[in-house]
Protein backbone atom coordinates (compact mmCIF):
# COMPACT_ATOMS: atom_id res chain seq x y z
CA UNK A 1 0.00 0.00 0.00
CA UNK A 2 2.86 1.79 0.66
CA UNK A 3 4.31 2.01 -3.20
CA UNK A 4 -0.04 2.61 -4.02
CA UNK A 5 -0.57 5.85 -2.37
CA UNK A 6 3.46 7.21 -3.10
CA UNK A 7 3.49 6.30 -6.89
CA UNK A 8 -0.14 5.26 -7.73
CA UNK A 9 0.43 1.62 -7.80
CA UNK A 10 -3.07 0.41 -8.95
CA UNK A 11 -3.10 -3.45 -10.28
CA UNK A 12 -2.85 -1.59 -14.19
CA UNK A 13 0.20 0.26 -13.30
CA UNK A 14 1.70 -3.05 -11.05
CA UNK A 15 0.75 -5.07 -13.58
CA UNK A 16 2.81 -3.28 -16.64
CA UNK A 17 5.90 -2.79 -14.25
CA UNK A 18 5.70 -6.43 -13.48
CA UNK A 19 5.73 -7.16 -17.63
CA UNK A 20 8.42 -4.29 -18.36
CA UNK A 21 10.57 -6.60 -15.49
CA UNK A 22 9.75 -9.07 -16.31
CA UNK A 23 10.67 -9.12 -20.06
CA UNK A 24 14.29 -7.62 -19.05
CA UNK A 25 14.66 -10.71 -16.39
CA UNK A 26 13.97 -12.91 -19.14
CA UNK A 27 15.20 -11.62 -22.25
CA UNK A 28 18.53 -11.19 -20.75
CA UNK A 29 18.81 -15.29 -19.65
CA UNK A 30 19.89 -15.56 -23.64
CA UNK A 31 23.13 -13.52 -22.70
CA UNK A 32 23.98 -14.91 -19.80
CA UNK A 33 22.95 -18.68 -20.78
CA UNK A 34 25.98 -17.91 -23.41
CA UNK A 35 28.24 -17.08 -20.34
CA UNK A 36 27.54 -19.35 -18.93
CA UNK A 37 28.76 -21.90 -21.52
CA UNK A 38 31.97 -20.15 -22.63
CA UNK A 39 33.11 -17.57 -19.91
CA UNK A 40 34.29 -17.66 -16.36
CA UNK A 41 31.05 -18.81 -13.90
CA UNK A 42 32.35 -17.21 -11.16
CA UNK A 43 33.18 -13.59 -12.37
CA UNK A 44 29.84 -13.99 -14.25
CA UNK A 45 27.77 -14.61 -11.18
CA UNK A 46 29.67 -12.08 -8.87
CA UNK A 47 29.61 -9.19 -11.19
CA UNK A 48 25.85 -9.72 -11.93
CA UNK A 49 25.24 -10.03 -7.95
CA UNK A 50 26.97 -7.02 -7.10
CA UNK A 51 24.96 -4.67 -9.65
CA UNK A 52 21.91 -5.80 -8.81
CA UNK A 53 22.48 -5.07 -5.24
CA UNK A 54 24.05 -1.61 -6.22
CA UNK A 55 20.36 -0.80 -8.57
CA UNK A 56 18.13 -2.08 -5.29
CA UNK A 57 20.46 0.42 -2.83
CA UNK A 58 19.71 2.65 -5.67
CA UNK A 59 15.86 2.35 -5.70
CA UNK A 60 15.19 4.18 -2.23
CA UNK A 61 16.38 7.22 -3.80
CA UNK A 62 13.72 8.19 -6.48
CA UNK A 63 11.08 10.15 -6.32
CA UNK A 64 9.18 9.43 -9.68
CA UNK A 65 7.57 6.30 -11.11
CA UNK A 66 9.69 6.50 -14.19
CA UNK A 67 12.80 6.14 -12.50
CA UNK A 68 11.35 3.04 -9.67
CA UNK A 69 10.43 1.20 -13.55
CA UNK A 70 14.47 2.12 -14.53
CA UNK A 71 16.01 0.25 -11.64
CA UNK A 72 13.67 -2.42 -11.11
CA UNK A 73 14.35 -3.49 -14.96
CA UNK A 74 18.00 -3.00 -14.41
CA UNK A 75 18.09 -5.46 -11.05
CA UNK A 76 15.96 -8.01 -13.08
CA UNK A 77 18.31 -7.72 -16.05
CA UNK A 78 21.72 -8.60 -13.88
CA UNK A 79 19.72 -10.87 -11.53
CA UNK A 80 18.72 -13.05 -14.61
CA UNK A 81 22.10 -14.32 -14.77
CA UNK A 82 21.81 -16.66 -11.35
CA UNK A 83 19.62 -19.32 -13.05
CA UNK A 84 21.81 -20.13 -16.58
CA UNK A 85 24.86 -20.17 -13.98
CA UNK A 86 23.91 -22.38 -11.32
CA UNK A 87 22.14 -24.87 -13.77
CA UNK A 88 25.10 -25.00 -15.49
CA UNK A 89 27.17 -25.69 -12.22
CA UNK A 90 24.88 -27.98 -10.78
CA UNK A 91 24.54 -29.99 -13.96
CA UNK A 92 28.52 -30.33 -14.09
CA UNK A 93 29.31 -31.24 -11.02
CA UNK A 94 26.17 -33.33 -9.86
CA UNK A 95 25.11 -37.13 -10.80
CA UNK A 96 21.63 -36.87 -12.73
CA UNK A 97 20.01 -39.20 -9.76
CA UNK A 98 20.71 -36.29 -7.83
CA UNK A 99 19.81 -33.56 -9.42
CA UNK A 100 16.53 -32.94 -8.37
CA UNK A 101 17.71 -32.73 -4.48
CA UNK A 102 20.65 -30.61 -5.57
CA UNK A 103 18.19 -27.54 -7.57
CA UNK A 104 15.80 -28.00 -4.78
CA UNK A 105 18.93 -26.91 -2.43
CA UNK A 106 19.33 -23.82 -5.14
CA UNK A 107 15.72 -22.88 -4.61
CA UNK A 108 15.34 -23.08 -0.70
CA UNK A 109 18.28 -20.54 -0.84
CA UNK A 110 15.85 -18.70 -3.26
CA UNK A 111 12.92 -19.07 -1.31
CA UNK A 112 14.71 -18.27 2.38
CA UNK A 113 15.88 -14.52 0.57
CA UNK A 114 12.27 -14.09 -0.51
CA UNK A 115 11.04 -14.83 3.03
CA UNK A 116 13.35 -12.34 4.46
CA UNK A 117 12.47 -9.39 1.73
CA UNK A 118 8.53 -10.34 2.66
CA UNK A 119 9.73 -9.54 6.67
CA UNK A 120 11.26 -6.56 5.66
CA UNK A 121 8.70 -5.03 3.50
CA UNK A 122 5.95 -5.72 6.13
CA UNK A 123 7.82 -4.43 9.32
CA UNK A 124 9.65 -1.72 7.54
CA UNK A 125 8.88 0.88 5.14
CA UNK A 126 10.19 -0.05 1.57
CA UNK A 127 12.95 2.25 1.38
CA UNK A 128 14.64 0.98 4.71
CA UNK A 129 13.77 -2.34 2.86
CA UNK A 130 15.31 -1.91 0.00
CA UNK A 131 18.14 -0.60 1.56
CA UNK A 132 19.09 -3.71 3.67
CA UNK A 133 18.39 -6.10 0.67
CA UNK A 134 21.13 -4.49 -1.32
CA UNK A 135 23.72 -3.81 1.34
CA UNK A 136 22.78 -7.86 1.92
CA UNK A 137 23.39 -8.55 -1.90
CA UNK A 138 26.33 -6.60 -2.32
CA UNK A 139 27.88 -8.42 0.69
CA UNK A 140 27.23 -11.83 -0.48
CA UNK A 141 28.60 -11.40 -3.55
CA UNK A 142 31.91 -10.30 -1.70
CA UNK A 143 32.04 -12.88 -0.37
CA UNK A 144 30.97 -15.24 -2.80
CA UNK A 145 34.27 -13.59 -4.58
CA UNK A 146 36.12 -14.71 -1.70
CA UNK A 147 34.81 -18.08 -1.19
CA UNK A 148 33.92 -19.33 -4.31
CA UNK A 149 36.90 -21.14 -6.44
CA UNK A 150 38.23 -19.56 -9.55
CA UNK A 151 37.42 -21.30 -12.99
CA UNK A 152 39.82 -21.30 -15.70
CA UNK A 153 38.62 -22.24 -19.16
CA UNK A 154 40.57 -22.49 -22.11
CA UNK A 155 39.97 -19.39 -24.57
CA UNK A 156 38.06 -20.82 -28.15
CA UNK A 157 39.54 -20.74 -31.02
CA UNK A 158 36.87 -19.96 -33.02
CA UNK A 159 36.20 -16.79 -34.67
CA UNK A 160 33.39 -15.01 -34.41
CA UNK A 161 31.34 -16.13 -37.09
CA UNK A 162 32.19 -19.40 -36.36
CA UNK A 163 31.26 -19.13 -32.40
CA UNK A 164 27.79 -17.64 -34.22
CA UNK A 165 27.30 -20.77 -36.42
CA UNK A 166 27.91 -23.10 -33.41
CA UNK A 167 25.40 -21.21 -31.35
CA UNK A 168 22.99 -21.57 -34.24
CA UNK A 169 23.51 -24.90 -34.90
CA UNK A 170 22.85 -25.87 -30.79
CA UNK A 171 19.73 -23.71 -30.72
CA UNK A 172 18.70 -25.33 -33.97
CA UNK A 173 19.37 -29.14 -31.92
CA UNK A 174 17.76 -28.24 -28.91
CA UNK A 175 14.09 -27.13 -30.64
CA UNK A 176 13.80 -30.26 -32.24
CA UNK A 177 13.89 -31.88 -29.26
CA UNK A 178 10.06 -33.38 -28.40
CA UNK A 179 10.65 -33.25 -24.76
CA UNK A 180 12.11 -29.78 -24.30
CA UNK A 181 9.11 -28.22 -26.82
CA UNK A 182 6.94 -30.16 -24.34
CA UNK A 183 8.61 -28.32 -21.64
CA UNK A 184 8.28 -25.03 -23.05
CA UNK A 185 5.23 -25.00 -24.37
CA UNK A 186 4.47 -25.91 -20.52
CA UNK A 187 6.27 -23.03 -19.36
CA UNK A 188 4.66 -20.80 -22.30
CA UNK A 189 1.14 -21.36 -19.86
CA UNK A 190 2.48 -21.90 -16.26
CA UNK A 191 4.41 -19.20 -15.96
CA UNK A 192 1.03 -17.08 -16.24
CA UNK A 193 -0.16 -17.92 -13.13
CA UNK A 194 3.13 -17.65 -11.40
CA UNK A 195 3.35 -13.83 -12.54
CA UNK A 196 -0.24 -13.38 -11.76
CA UNK A 197 0.26 -14.35 -8.16
CA UNK A 198 2.51 -11.07 -8.07
CA UNK A 199 -0.79 -9.28 -7.01
CA UNK A 200 -0.83 -11.19 -3.97
CA UNK A 201 0.39 -8.47 -1.16
CA UNK A 202 -1.86 -5.93 -2.64
CA UNK A 203 -5.17 -8.74 -2.48
CA UNK A 204 -3.94 -9.49 1.06
CA UNK A 205 -3.89 -5.87 1.93
CA UNK A 206 -7.63 -5.37 0.32
CA UNK A 207 -8.81 -8.47 2.30
CA UNK A 208 -8.15 -6.12 5.27
CA UNK A 209 -4.60 -7.31 6.64
CA UNK A 210 -2.21 -4.53 7.57
CA UNK A 211 1.20 -4.69 6.15
CA UNK A 212 3.00 -6.88 8.15
CA UNK A 213 0.23 -8.66 8.65
CA UNK A 214 0.02 -9.09 5.11
CA UNK A 215 4.02 -9.97 4.79
CA UNK A 216 3.52 -12.49 7.54
CA UNK A 217 1.19 -14.87 5.08
CA UNK A 218 3.49 -13.87 2.39
CA UNK A 219 6.64 -15.49 4.37
CA UNK A 220 4.24 -18.43 5.37
CA UNK A 221 3.78 -19.04 1.63
CA UNK A 222 7.92 -18.54 1.33
CA UNK A 223 8.08 -21.22 3.08
CA UNK A 224 5.63 -23.50 1.82
CA UNK A 225 8.19 -23.10 -1.62
CA UNK A 226 11.08 -23.99 0.63
CA UNK A 227 9.76 -26.91 1.37
CA UNK A 228 8.18 -27.57 -1.63
CA UNK A 229 11.12 -27.70 -3.67
CA UNK A 230 12.50 -30.12 -1.34
CA UNK A 231 10.03 -32.17 -1.44
CA UNK A 232 9.87 -31.98 -5.40
CA UNK A 233 13.25 -32.42 -5.86
CA UNK A 234 12.99 -35.12 -3.55
CA UNK A 235 10.40 -36.86 -5.15
CA UNK A 236 11.11 -36.21 -8.70
CA UNK A 237 14.62 -38.08 -7.96
CA UNK A 238 12.56 -41.16 -6.12
CA UNK A 239 10.15 -41.47 -9.02
CA UNK A 240 13.16 -41.28 -11.78
CA UNK A 241 14.94 -44.20 -10.03
CA UNK A 242 11.12 -45.81 -9.80
CA UNK A 243 9.89 -45.30 -13.05
CA UNK A 244 13.07 -43.71 -15.07
CA UNK A 245 10.21 -42.81 -18.45
CA UNK A 246 8.05 -41.86 -16.61
CA UNK A 247 8.30 -40.75 -12.59
CA UNK A 248 9.41 -36.70 -13.14
CA UNK A 249 6.05 -36.73 -15.39
CA UNK A 250 3.80 -37.75 -13.02
CA UNK A 251 5.81 -35.20 -10.07
CA UNK A 252 4.28 -32.32 -12.12
CA UNK A 253 0.94 -33.51 -12.76
CA UNK A 254 0.34 -34.17 -8.87
CA UNK A 255 2.33 -31.08 -7.90
CA UNK A 256 -0.48 -29.17 -10.61
CA UNK A 257 -3.02 -30.96 -9.46
CA UNK A 258 -2.81 -30.50 -5.72
CA UNK A 259 -1.93 -27.28 -6.16
CA UNK A 260 -4.85 -25.63 -7.65
CA UNK A 261 -7.22 -26.66 -5.22
CA UNK A 262 -5.91 -24.51 -2.13
CA UNK A 263 -5.51 -21.71 -4.12
CA UNK A 264 -8.69 -21.40 -5.86
CA UNK A 265 -10.15 -21.61 -2.02
CA UNK A 266 -7.97 -18.73 -1.05
CA UNK A 267 -8.72 -16.77 -3.76
CA UNK A 268 -12.45 -17.19 -4.35
CA UNK A 269 -13.89 -19.10 -1.16
CA UNK A 270 -12.13 -17.38 1.78
CA UNK A 271 -14.64 -14.47 3.34
CA UNK A 272 -12.83 -11.27 2.31
CA UNK A 273 -12.53 -10.43 5.22
CA UNK A 274 -9.62 -10.84 8.24
CA UNK A 275 -11.62 -13.46 9.41
CA UNK A 276 -9.96 -16.81 10.29
CA UNK A 277 -6.56 -15.75 9.13
CA UNK A 278 -5.17 -19.35 10.28
CA UNK A 279 -7.55 -20.71 7.87
CA UNK A 280 -6.06 -18.41 4.79
CA UNK A 281 -2.29 -19.00 5.64
CA UNK A 282 -2.86 -22.79 5.80
CA UNK A 283 -4.18 -22.85 2.69
CA UNK A 284 -1.53 -20.47 1.25
CA UNK A 285 1.32 -23.18 2.96
CA UNK A 286 -0.47 -25.43 1.32
CA UNK A 287 -0.54 -24.20 -2.45
CA UNK A 288 3.31 -23.42 -1.81
CA UNK A 289 4.06 -26.51 -0.54
CA UNK A 290 2.11 -28.63 -3.38
CA UNK A 291 2.55 -26.39 -6.63
CA UNK A 292 6.37 -25.99 -6.35
CA UNK A 293 7.65 -29.25 -7.71
CA UNK A 294 7.94 -28.98 -11.45
CA UNK A 295 11.20 -26.23 -11.13
CA UNK A 296 13.50 -28.54 -9.72
CA UNK A 297 12.00 -32.35 -9.38
CA UNK A 298 11.07 -32.05 -13.44
CA UNK A 299 12.15 -29.01 -15.49
CA UNK A 300 15.86 -28.65 -14.18
CA UNK A 301 16.70 -32.19 -14.04
CA UNK A 302 15.15 -32.98 -18.03
CA UNK A 303 17.23 -30.08 -19.20
CA UNK A 304 20.02 -31.28 -18.02
CA UNK A 305 20.16 -35.21 -19.01
CA UNK A 306 18.71 -33.72 -22.78
CA UNK A 307 21.86 -31.57 -23.36
CA UNK A 308 25.63 -31.75 -23.41
CA UNK A 309 27.66 -29.47 -20.97
CA UNK A 310 28.03 -27.26 -24.01
CA UNK A 311 24.25 -26.57 -24.38
CA UNK A 312 22.67 -26.98 -20.54
CA UNK A 313 22.99 -22.78 -19.73
CA UNK A 314 21.81 -22.32 -23.07
CA UNK A 315 18.65 -24.68 -22.96
CA UNK A 316 17.70 -22.94 -19.85
CA UNK A 317 18.40 -19.64 -21.11
CA UNK A 318 15.91 -19.59 -24.30
CA UNK A 319 13.63 -21.44 -22.06
CA UNK A 320 13.15 -18.36 -19.60
CA UNK A 321 13.29 -16.22 -22.63
CA UNK A 322 10.18 -17.84 -24.56
CA UNK A 323 8.56 -19.05 -21.15
CA UNK A 324 8.78 -16.32 -18.39
CA UNK A 325 8.70 -13.59 -21.51
CA UNK A 326 5.04 -14.59 -22.52
CA UNK A 327 4.17 -14.95 -18.50
CA UNK A 328 4.97 -11.39 -18.04
CA UNK A 329 3.77 -9.68 -20.92
CA UNK A 330 0.38 -11.71 -20.58
CA UNK A 331 -0.04 -12.39 -16.50
CA UNK A 332 0.20 -8.51 -14.70
CA UNK A 333 -1.42 -6.86 -17.80
CA UNK A 334 -4.41 -9.25 -17.80
CA UNK A 335 -4.97 -9.36 -14.28
CA UNK A 336 -4.24 -5.33 -13.73
CA UNK A 337 -7.07 -5.38 -17.11
CA UNK A 338 -9.31 -7.57 -15.72
CA UNK A 339 -9.64 -6.54 -12.43
CA UNK A 340 -10.24 -2.47 -13.01
CA UNK A 341 -11.79 -2.27 -16.84
CA UNK A 342 -13.72 -5.03 -16.34
CA UNK A 343 -14.85 -6.00 -12.61
CA UNK A 344 -14.53 -2.32 -11.16
CA UNK A 345 -11.44 -2.47 -9.16
CA UNK A 346 -11.05 0.69 -7.70
CA UNK A 347 -7.29 2.69 -6.63
CA UNK A 348 -7.30 3.62 -3.62
CA UNK A 349 -11.21 3.93 -2.66
CA UNK A 350 -10.88 3.07 1.40
CA UNK A 351 -14.43 2.18 1.32
CA UNK A 352 -14.54 -0.45 -1.39
CA UNK A 353 -11.72 -2.39 0.09
CA UNK A 354 -14.01 -5.74 -0.22
CA UNK A 355 -15.12 -4.96 -3.68
CA UNK A 356 -11.45 -4.54 -4.74
CA UNK A 357 -10.67 -8.09 -2.85
CA UNK A 358 -13.33 -9.98 -4.51
CA UNK A 359 -12.28 -8.23 -7.84
CA UNK A 360 -8.45 -8.98 -7.61
CA UNK A 361 -9.03 -12.20 -6.52
CA UNK A 362 -11.39 -13.09 -9.47
CA UNK A 363 -8.77 -11.82 -11.67
CA UNK A 364 -6.23 -13.73 -10.36
CA UNK A 365 -8.08 -16.73 -10.19
CA UNK A 366 -9.11 -16.43 -13.81
CA UNK A 367 -5.40 -16.14 -14.14
CA UNK A 368 -4.07 -18.80 -12.49
CA UNK A 369 -6.46 -21.78 -12.94
CA UNK A 370 -7.44 -21.70 -16.24
CA UNK A 371 -3.61 -21.28 -17.68
CA UNK A 372 -2.69 -24.51 -15.34
CA UNK A 373 -5.29 -26.49 -17.04
CA UNK A 374 -2.88 -26.06 -20.17
CA UNK A 375 0.04 -26.44 -18.55
CA UNK A 376 -0.78 -30.27 -16.88
CA UNK A 377 -1.97 -31.24 -20.50
CA UNK A 378 1.24 -30.25 -21.53
CA UNK A 379 3.04 -32.00 -19.23
CA UNK A 380 1.21 -34.93 -19.89
CA UNK A 381 2.99 -34.80 -23.15
CA UNK A 382 6.52 -35.61 -21.67
CA UNK A 383 5.07 -39.64 -20.97
CA UNK A 384 5.61 -39.95 -25.24
CA UNK A 385 8.07 -37.24 -25.68
CA UNK A 386 10.75 -38.28 -22.93
CA UNK A 387 11.02 -42.31 -23.78
CA UNK A 388 11.25 -41.36 -27.14
CA UNK A 389 14.32 -38.79 -26.47
CA UNK A 390 16.37 -41.47 -24.21
CA UNK A 391 16.68 -43.63 -26.94
CA UNK A 392 16.90 -41.20 -29.71
CA UNK A 393 20.38 -39.81 -28.98
CA UNK A 394 20.89 -38.15 -32.24
CA UNK A 395 18.26 -35.99 -30.82
CA UNK A 396 20.92 -35.13 -28.17
CA UNK A 397 22.74 -31.68 -28.59
CA UNK A 398 26.23 -32.57 -28.63
CA UNK A 399 29.32 -30.67 -27.43
CA UNK A 400 30.42 -27.97 -29.78
CA UNK A 401 33.40 -28.90 -31.93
Amino acid sequence: MQLEKEFGFAPDVLGKLLMARGLANSLSGILWGSFADHVDRKRTIVFSMLLVGIFTMLTPQLTTLRGFFATQMSIAFFAAAAVPVTQSLVSEKVEASDRGMAFASLAMCTGISSSAAAILAGVLSWREAYTIMGAATISLALCLLVVFPAERRPPSERTLEGTFATEMEQLRTIFRIPTFRALLLGGVVGCIPWNALSFMMMFLQDVGFDSSHAALLLAVMSIGRILGCLVGGFLGDYLSRLSPMHGRAFVAQLSILLGMAPLYWALRCYPHSRSSPSILAAALFSFSLLATWCNPGVDRPLWSELVAPSCRGKIIAWWTAIAQSFGSVFAGPLVGYICVAVLGYRPGAEDSRRGNAESLGTAMAACTMIPWIGCFCCYSAIHVTYPTDRRAEGLICSSAK
